[in-house]
């Protein structure tokens, strides 16, 4: 397809794709229309390798094995509650269950034992964005039937979720009196949260809720479950992704994260390869612009303004598929218009 004269727009996915079920992006873009009566084509370029880290995890599940009757699956686990901010930790926890999965094939008891007590865990996983609830909840459906998946795209940030998980998850420690005019201590000891995620994070969520009002305070426990480094060929797969759309009167690039932002900046002739000083281009003269960038969030956002004094064209208001196109969408109307 000519994207020259068809009016399609790329999208250019700083990203991988999302592994075990289709990519959001790639099912919401194209089903949508452009502003110049077009369609989008979504493209992935991987900024991005992980390397999982299952034995944590197993390590935390290993209390199933002991359980003498599975009804008191939620009392023996030692967690109140699952926090992920990432798919990347989604990918590890269901790699983790796969591999129980495959050891009672194998013929495992104890892994057995330890998928049945999951099957009656009655506990909140909390996800950051719909992106990670969307992974999460194939896990639930397959593994966790009688678990709840709270935040999701009512949570896009951090800050939000923490603020979910204080109401929540409190209000599973409370009870109100006799009349229900007020609300007391249960007097349940109060289990930590486990909090699965990268070697690299931000810390907003446990401080939140360590730092919280005494009688809200929750305890969290992290647990590291994948690293992540800079792709070895993110640099060609970029090039190439930029070679394959240059003809395109219109192309957008969305960044995920601050990782590899200097490169494609670098890419695209916008900042100077010996330093990090911004060349191009004066974003107020989009008439002489193909190229524009949208962040999936502030955090993106505020790291290329002040890292890079770059101020990108479009942040998206609800990190998801639907936030970006309608960024993207609004952005273009403004300042294109329709044909």
């Amino acid at each position: 397809m000519d994207s020259k004269h068809d009016g399609s727009i790329p999208i250019i996915l700083l990203k991988n794709a999302s592994n075990g079920h289709t990519d959001p992006y790639t099912t919401h873009f194209p089903s949508h229309s452009s502003p110049l009566n077009g369609t989008y084509q979504p493209m992935y370029v991987p900024v991005l390798e992980h390397t999982l880290h299952i034995q944590p995890i197993l390590g935390a599940l290993e209390v199933f094995s002991e359980v003498q009757s599975y009804d008191d699956a939620t009392t023996f686990f030692t967690y109140g509650g699952l926090i992920f901010t990432s798919q990347r930790a989604v990918e590890a926890f269901a790699s983790a269950l796969d591999h129980l999965s495959s050891a009672v094939e194998s013929g495992s008891t104890s892994g057995k034992s330890i998928l049945l007590g999951l099957e009656n865990l009655t506990i909140p996983l909390y996800a950051v964005g719909p992106a990670t609830a969307l992974s999460l909840k194939h896990i639930k459906e397959s593994f966790l039937p009688r678990c709840r998946i709270l935040g999701g795209k009512d949570a896009g940030t951090g800050e939000i979720l923490a603020e979910v998980i204080l109401k929540d998850y409190n209000a599973s420690y409370t009870e109100s009196t006799a009349d229900g005019s007020t609300e007391k201590e249960s007097g349940k000891v109060k289990k930590p949260l486990l909090f699965l995620t990268g070697a690299k994070h931000r810390d907003i969520i446990p401080v939140t809720l360590t730092t919280a009002p005494s009688k809200q305070r929750i305890d969290v426990q992290e647990m590291i479950v994948y690293a992540s480094n800079e792709a070895p060929d993110f640099a060609s797969n970029l090039s190439t992704a930029l070679c394959a759309t240059a003809a395109a009167p219109f192309r957008w690039i969305v960044v995920f994260s601050p990782t590899g932002v200097d490169q494609l900046l670098r890419a695209l002739g916008w900042l100077d390869d010996k330093s990090i000083t911004r060349i191009g281009p004066d974003n107020s003269n989009w008439v002489f612009r193909h190229t524009f960038i949208a962040s999936i969030g502030p955090t993106t956002r505020d790291f290329m303004k002040k890292r890079l004094d770059f101020e990108v064209d479009v942040c998206a208001e609800n990190p998801s598929p639907e936030g970006v196109r309608q960024g993207i969408e609004d952005y273009m109307r403004k300042h294109v218009g329709q044909p």
